[in-house]
């Protein structure tokens, strides 16, 4: 799933469960960092895919990308509160 640019991959196919039985296979399927006892696997047989329509995935962005987006919108507004204050402390001087 690309929440960012609203793309998500479909894969159809078939799957194969690996018991404990099979050991040469289910050493094909371990990877070194996982340190649970691998109980069984799944084997995907990938028959098709499709990169689905984009029309129902809300994008979603980290916290710095927002940051950086809104830092300018987050400036002007500084500015326009900052002269608005101003304005403020000027109209109340008269």
């Amino acid at each position: 799933m690309d929440y960012r640019n609203k793309t998500r991959l479909k894969l159809f196919g078939r799957v194969r469960i690996v018991e404990l039985d099979d050991q040469t296979m289910l050493s094909r399927l371990e990877t070194s960092d996982y340190r649970a006892r691998v109980e069984r696997g799944l084997v995907i047989s990938v028959e098709g895919f499709d990169w689905n329509c984009p029309q129902h995935i809300s994008p979603r962005y980290t916290l710095e990308e927002v940051i950086a987006t809104t830092a300018p919108l987050m400036a002007r507004i500084a500015e326009l509160e900052a002269a608005l204050a101003q304005c403020h402390e000027s109209h109340s001087a008269k």
